[in-house]
């Protein structure tokens, strides 16, 4: 059984330790034959953000110069069905950067090895890396977690004279006002089953803005409780008021948001970054707000793994102890933004100045959740599938909240998970 993460991690600035077993392990690395790593991961195809973290991974080379990595690129639609594809078949890269999901779906199946070595003797790893234990054994170290806020561009906000909502009826307001004062699009959300993995990450916020776990204090399933309706009946009516693109997939919703063609947004950090970078959006004029919920909201994290068909563990492994150090965590940093990392390294002054939406987003994942259903880490696709196919009939077909929720939990009773 998996445990639980922890649901804070500590935010502020820590000493970075270099510890002699990471030293010694480093120079194992230095002594050996000409290695090539491939590392997939599906930040790389992001514009800008994807070439200035492989740029961060990069100076991995270094340190150890006998070592070439080499990326294998992936795009996050196609990211979990491509790497389980090709670790069932006894291929694929050696080092995989997964979403929690499909990190506990490698690691149900056997495809990850014990990478424990790669921590020994680091002492300021945070909670990030909790879930990163499996059984007892280490087989994953977290890459990155992203958590949600609300983001807005202030100067359509602004122009408008609207405020910034702190609950779903002003949201709805404050986007209906932005659209009417400048033409721009109100609100961006996914609200397609077409789209599942991004689509249940992004609303478990609203779920967890109401009140739901989706399990009750035995562990039992529980879909159709009255804060699951709340919040289905909530994005409804979002819906309903057409403030969204309805019919774009995301990428072109963010990409309208990069243009300053969008007024608000719940996002995680990671992908206001891409929004905030490179963009016609000057970092400036993006602002983030807490989520317009009464509770706290989810967080998305992403485990690096090694494969069990990797011809270099440990190389692979060397390669972890030089990311979690001090060295590959201040070069992450650098390209992460406000990402949290493995360790506690404090977001540059420098970007902190540029990007003062950061802060928010640091102060939220004080309180994050996962969007994995507890006890269910690996069936928890499986199980919001059924949930977001009740949630887009809803949406579409005008379903009542209530019916379609009390049908989801049917099927899933019935599936016996």
């Amino acid at each position: 059984m998996f445990t639980r993460a922890r649901r804070s991690f500590l935010t502020g600035a820590a000493a970075l330790i270099a510890t002699a077993a990471t030293a010694m392990t480093l120079n194992a690395s230095h002594a050996q034959e000409p290695v090539t790593l491939v590392i997939a991961n599906s930040q790389w195809v992001d514009a800008l953000r994807g070439k200035n973290l492989w740029n961060a991974v990069q100076q991995y080379q270094k340190a150890a110069p006998n070592v070439t990595l080499v990326q294998e690129a992936i795009p996050s639609a196609e990211f979990a069905d491509k790497i389980t594809t090709e670790m069932a078949a006894g291929q694929g890269p050696d080092i995989a950067m997964m979403q929690d999901g499909l990190f506990y779906t490698a690691a149900d199946a056997g495809f990850l090895v014990d990478i424990g070595k790669a921590v020994e003797g680091v002492e300021n790893l945070n909670a990030t890396n909790d879930h990163g234990v499996v059984n007892g054994k280490r087989l994953g170290i977290a890459w990155q977690r992203a958590v949600y806020a609300l983001i807005y561009n202030k100067p359509l906000v602004d122009k408008a004279g609207a405020k910034v909502p702190v609950n779903v009826d002003e949201l709805i307001a404050s986007s209906q006002a932005v659209h009417q004062a400048t033409g721009a699009i109100g609100f961006i959300s996914r609200h397609q089953v077409s789209d599942l993995t991004g689509f249940f990450m992004d609303f478990q916020n609203w779920a967890y803005g109401y009140g739901v776990n989706w399990v009750d204090s035995d562990g039992k399933l529980t879909i159709d409780t009255p804060e699951a309706v709340a919040a289905v009946t909530a994005f409804k009516k979002m819906y309903d008021a057409r403030i969204i693109p309805v019919g774009d997939d995301f990428p072109t919703q963010r990409t309208r948001f990069k243009e300053a063609q969008v007024s608000f947004g719940i996002d995680n950090s990671g992908g206001t970054l891409n929004i905030a970078s490179g963009a016609a959006l000057a970092p400036g004029d993006l602002a983030a707000a807490p989520l317009p919920f009464q509770h706290p909201g989810a967080h998305q994290q992403i485990f690096l793994g090694v494969s069990t068909h990797s011809k270099h563990q440990e190389a692979a492994i060397d390669f972890l102890a030089w990311l979690v150090g001090p060295e590959g965590q201040a070069a992450l940093r650098e390209a992460s933004g406000p990402d949290a990392l493995a360790t506690d390294v404090p977001v540059t002054e420098a970007f902190q100045a540029a990007n003062p939406w950061a802060e928010t987003f640091a102060e939220l994942a004080k309180d994050s959740r996962s969007t994995l259903i507890p006890g269910y880490e690996v069936q928890t696709t499986q199980i919001m599938r059924v949930v977001m196919e009740a949630v887009e009939r809803v949406l579409v077909a005008d379903d009542d909240p209530q019916a379609a929720l009390t049908r989801a939990q049917r099927k899933i009773d019935a599936k016996r998970f």
